[in-house]
């Protein structure tokens, strides 16, 4: 009769630490970047609850604002890029993040917007010399501008559609480009169809009067 066959377990030590295969600049770099997909979740987030404000305040302006934008090749673009960089899925994922102040967010967008403003304003050729990479940019100088002759064209577009749109009379102007006293009274962000709608409403809600502000004058009676 033969004895049962004896195995031999191996026993690992749960003790036993597993190395880490990521050096600190790796978990440092990692960290930045966590940090950084946060604040740009936190932003979006923010920005879709006052669209979604917006929208069920003043369904009409609302309806309006996107009606003026949809032929516009940036926002199709911009519809593009958000269903192909999934950012649905990277906003609703996890818990709602705290709300961002429109003033952080006007300080994060606000310094690119002015240098388009002025832009519109200065000489084109002399451009290159009011950019601090002087030296790199007068090698690149027909590119770029060609680059702020289109942002100029597109900024005035924009500024100038939106002013013309922005204080039209609709039936709730009472509250017209105001935002809630209270954050917190900002309704929760509505996943779906919506979603990046909302995102760009929110957006001329923070925006709306800093574009406004750079508008191009209006024009007189007759003038052609």
């Amino acid at each position: 009769m033969n004895s049962p066959a004896t195995t031999t377990a191996t026993v690992v030590d749960q003790d036993e630490a597993v190395p880490d295969p990521l050096t600190t600049t790796d978990r440092q770099a990692l960290a930045f970047l966590t940090r950084t997909n946060s604040g740009l979740r936190a932003c979006l987030c923010t920005l879709a609850r006052h669209g979604v404000d917006l929208r069920e305040r003043e369904p009409d302006r609302a309806q309006a604002l996107l009606a003026t934008l949809a032929p516009w090749p940036l926002y199709k673009a911009g519809q593009f890029l958000f269903d192909l960089m999934e950012w649905e899925d990277f906003m609703v994922d996890g818990d709602p993040p705290p709300l961002v102040s429109p003033d952080h967010i006007l300080a994060q967008v606000g310094l690119p917007l002015r240098w388009l403003a002025t832009s519109a304003t200065a000489t084109t050729p002399g451009l290159v010399r009011a950019l601090p990479v002087q030296n790199t940019a007068a090698a690149l100088d027909l590119p770029i501008r060609w680059f702020v002759a289109t942002a100029r064209a597109a900024l005035e577009g924009a500024a100038d559609d939106l002013t013309r749109l922005l204080p039209r009379p609709f039936p709730a102007p009472p509250s017209e480009a105001a935002l809630p006293e209270d954050p917190e009274d900002l309704p929760p962000l509505e996943a779906g169809f919506y979603l990046y709608q909302d995102v760009v409403l929110g957006a001329l809600v923070i925006l709306g009067p800093l574009l406004a502000a750079h508008a191009p004058p209006p024009e007189r009676p007759g003038a052609e």
